[in-house]
């Protein structure tokens, strides 16, 4: 009985991982900052009060120039634009967006860790 439950808890982690690991980089579309980066945050971070409306208090993510002092490029994980939005690695207070925002969906949070993992350019 321990064998099989060893079995099955091994398999299930296998599984796990497998759905953990990120896809390879050219096998994914590339990903425009001006078409798609900058869509996704106009609509889920540059409002006024929060990343946008000009001094945004909270650090403006209105520009490419802006944008990239949260990011490294190359490396989704170091970043923190990345981090904030995926809850890996920040405190509570620093998860964004904040509590009674939307999330950004998964499908946007795919295309931003794409785009810094390609080297984050300004295309």
């Amino acid at each position: 009985m321990k064998r099989i439950l060893v079995v099955i808890f091994c398999a299930g982690l296998a599984v796990m991982n497998g759905c953990t690991t990120e896809p390879e980089l050219d096998k994914v579309p590339v990903v425009s900052y001006n078409t798609d980066v900058k869509r996704i945050l106009s609509s889920h971070c540059n409002f006024e009060g929060c990343h946008g409306g000009g001094g945004a208090e909270a650090g403006s993510l209105e520009n490419y120039t802006d944008v990239m002092g949260y990011v490294k490029a190359g490396d989704a994980h170091a970043s923190d634009l990345y981090k904030v939005i995926t809850y890996k690695g920040m405190l509570v207070e620093r998860r964004m967006p904040p509590s009674g925002y939307e999330d950004v969906p998964a499908t946007d949070i795919k295309m931003i860790y794409w785009w810094i993992e390609q080297g984050a350019k300004d295309n």
